[in-house]
């Protein structure tokens, strides 16, 4: 009963792709699309078992593990107990907001198959661009751990750098998502991945990542003026 209580939402939003497929399953075709390239085309079909199921068993499966990971991460063993709680906590929402997103990536499978028109590639994009967008603004919160977050050699070294470079990464991955929300209301569905996804994927794997490493050397060089 403490568990139901305390993650209600969770459990929510692991059951519905469940519902939905018992709501739906006599209703869905054999075989339907489940799977888009690069270029908003469909390039994989599967039934219901392997389009709907399954997903919904590894979103189970990726809550489980997020909820695990704070519990078992070294980095936070010597926590003292507020930090232990923010770690879990920022945890928490991730693990809300990753599962909300495949939740709803099975439900617009469910309702492509069911209504051809429904523009699954224009949706998936709005939905990756608000998971952005949300996730960005906890980002400065987090503190350091092995599992989550700008994870760079530098950010493990020094907590200075680490939250630093998650208050930068967490502006970046907002302003991104503002960007690939627009773009994915004006942009085709042939220039997503390239004019869209990619482009924001390499600016939040790149800046942060060089950003640790300049404030890193910065700092050690502070520590180290002989050098």
């Amino acid at each position: 009963m403490k568990l139901l209580k305390k993650e209600w939402l969770q459990l929510l939003i692991l059951i519905t792709p469940f519902c939905a497929a018992a709501l739906l399953w006599d209703k869905l075709p054999e075989r339907f699309p489940v799977h888009w390239n690069a270029h908003g085309e469909v390039d994989g079909y599967g039934g219901k078992v392997f389009g709907v199921i399954f997903p919904a068993v590894l979103n189970l499966g990726l809550a489980l593990l997020l909820g695990l990971l704070p519990r078992i991460d070294p980095k936070c063993r010597n926590y003292d107990d507020e930090t232990k709680i923010n770690v879990a906590g920022v945890f928490k929402i991730g693990r809300l907001v990753l599962t909300t997103f495949l939740t709803c990536v099975i439900l617009a499978i469910c309702a492509n198959a069911l209504h051809r028109q429904f523009d699954m590639t224009r949706f998936a994009v709005s939905a990756l661009a608000l998971m952005f967008i949300v996730l960005g603004n906890f980002m400065g919160k987090l503190r350091p751990n092995y599992f989550m977050g700008f994870r760079t050699p530098w950010t493990l070294e020094s907590r200075t750098v680490w939250m630093k470079t998650h208050r930068l990464g967490g502006y970046l991955m907002v302003g991104c998502g503002f960007l690939l929300l627009v773009e994915s209301f004006f942009l085709p569905a042939r220039y997503y991945f390239l004019a869209g996804i990619l482009p924001v994927i390499v600016l939040i794997a790149i800046i942060p990542a060089a950003y640790s490493y300049c404030l890193y050397r910065a700092e050690n060089k502070d520590q180290n003026p002989a050098h």
